[in-house]
């Protein structure tokens, strides 16, 4: 059974290391040198760093002690768990995949396997290798097609323009630098600008909520309270009925009122109540907690001390000086810089093999495979807070439909057929978009231990992960070390 993997970030090297462990002969491509996906030198921009608290960014496999890790520590966490687990030696680094499609055959798509097409990263001129593989996996990462907006007048500004991801080390330096983004890249961005630039503007249609390291006053460490199952109990029903316990069931009146004491214990705690109003959420929690970051260190005080200019406002145009906001302010910048997300997208993929609706979501049955294909499937695009955690299961998950449909191997409790997976796919969109806005079909936000019960069930295994009531319910939940030892159960 060859399997290919396309990507070699957290969900490509966790996906190769189950696939290899259930027999399958496993290639890994990835267009970067090494494995790490956007924690690789050049995969996001200079300065990333990983807002995960203690034991979140592990896998069940290998356990990882450090918290808020620099990038580059995060990126070699991932190559010890590619080399411990034999990963590397089905790598082929610096390589880029560029055709996916399915090979011709009776049946449904991809019924008969996979065409790969790949050559070396960057060079358009080299031969391109054709492959067959059995299996494919879409492992490529939802952080790499820059979202840009299209803005009148942009030959009018002569200076730089950048994405998130194209910040490098100097580029601030010196310069006047606008950032426009309200998301956890935009804050890390701008308040490293605040040290290193002339000036710093900030600009974001509106203030996103921020979790910080501590909550309760600084007390208690935010997987403590964010990511254990009484904190997953406040937000709104889980859509999937199998996932619902009699915790989740508390009523409307006593979730408004939790809601109240946690949302002004966030605003303490991450500083934002020393801001201005017009600085802070409009709304409170739980509204949009699905686009929430960890708080950068240092983004109030910045903001405090008036090295940040921020600006809550649409923009409308370029200028010759910098930007034109909707409040018909001029931002003046050296450097702009579109803190505005990704692209869902997969250039790759055979142009007939459908992944998105009209409105550009994805239309993933539980977040991994499209309805009326075999053989493939996605990794990475069912995405939660603990996203690495996210990645293994949903691995476990994907393993285990291929070789259902080979007839062996531990099958899936339940094989729902194209049009149940469709019917399956509008009701968790229609959910998504009343609880969790703007998610795009992908963003499951704060739900980890939901999302984890519910591949967890489909498996057939227990979702209840320790046999003490208070760790079940008290302790973080949304951690791998809970979830070791699934491939051959």
């Amino acid at each position: 059974m060859r399997a290919c993997v396309v990507g070699a970030g957290p969900g490509g090297i966790v996906t190769a290391k189950v696939l290899l462990e259930n027999g399958f002969d496993v290639t890994v491509f990835d267009k970067y040198d090494v494995v790490g996906g956007i924690w690789a030198p050049g995969g996001c921009y200079d300065g990333l760093a990983n807002q995960s608290a203690p034991r979140l960014f592990e896998f069940a496999d290998l356990p990882n002690r450090l918290r808020f890790a620099s990038a580059v520590d995060s990126r070699r966490y991932l190559e010890d768990y590619a080399k411990a687990f034999g990963v590397l030696e089905h790598l082929r680094p610096g390589t880029e995949v560029v055709s996916v499609r399915p090979v011709a055959g009776p049946g449904r798509v991809g019924a008969s396997g996979w065409s790969v097409d790949s050559r070396p990263t960057g060079d358009e001129a080299a031969q391109v290798r054709t492959e067959t593989f059995d299996y494919v996996v879409v492992a490529s990462g939802a952080h790499h097609h820059a979202r840009l907006p299209d803005l009148p007048g942009r030959g009018s500004f002569p200076r730089t323009v950048l994405h998130s991801n194209d910040v490098r080390a100097g580029t601030f330096t010196g310069r006047r630098v606008v950032v426009v983004g309200g998301g956890k890249s935009a804050l890390d961005l701008i308040t490293r600008a605040a040290r290193e630039a002339a000036s710093a503007t900030l600009v974001q249609r509106k203030v996103n909520w921020m979790v910080p390291e501590r909550l309760l006053l600084g007390l208690v460490g935010y997987r403590w309270v964010l990511m254990t199952r009484l904190g997953e109990s406040l937000l709104p029903r889980y859509h999937d009925p199998a996932c619902v316990r009699p915790i989740d069931r508390l009523g409307d009146r006593a979730k408004r009122v939790l809601w109240a004491v946690i949302t002004r214990d966030m605003l303490l705690s991450t500083g934002l109540y020393r801001l201005p109003k017009h600085l802070r959420p409009a709304h409170a929690l739980p509204f949009h907690l699905a686009h929430a970051g960890v708080m950068p260190r240092g983004y109030v005080r910045a903001v405090r001390r008036g090295l940040i200019d921020a600006k809550v406002s649409a923009v409308e145009a370029y200028t010759g000086e910098g930007l034109r906001l909707s409040t018909g302010e001029e931002a003046p910048a050296d450097v702009i810089v579109f803190a505005t997300g990704h692209h869902k997208v997969f250039p790759f993929l055979d142009p007939g093999v459908r992944v998105h609706d009209s409105a550009g979501r994805l239309r993933l049955y539980r977040g991994i495979v499209p309805p009326g294909v075999d053989r493939l499937g996605f990794v990475g695009f069912r995405q939660v807070f603990n996203n690495i955690l996210g990645m293994e299961l949903t691995a476990h998950w994907l393993t285990r439909h291929f070789l259902a449909g080979r007839g062996q191997g531990e099958a899936l409790r339940t094989i729902p057929d194209e049009q149940r997976m469709q019917e399956a796919i509008d009701a968790r969109l229609a959910w998504q978009e009343q609880v969790l806005p703007g998610s795009g079909g992908y963003d499951f936000g704060p739900y980890d231990i939901h999302c984890a019960d519910e591949l967890m069930h489909d498996m057939g295994l227990p979702s209840r992960r320790t046999r003490n009531v208070l760790a079940e319910y008290l302790f973080p939940g949304g951690v791998a070390h809970r979830y070791r030892g699934l491939t051959g159960t």
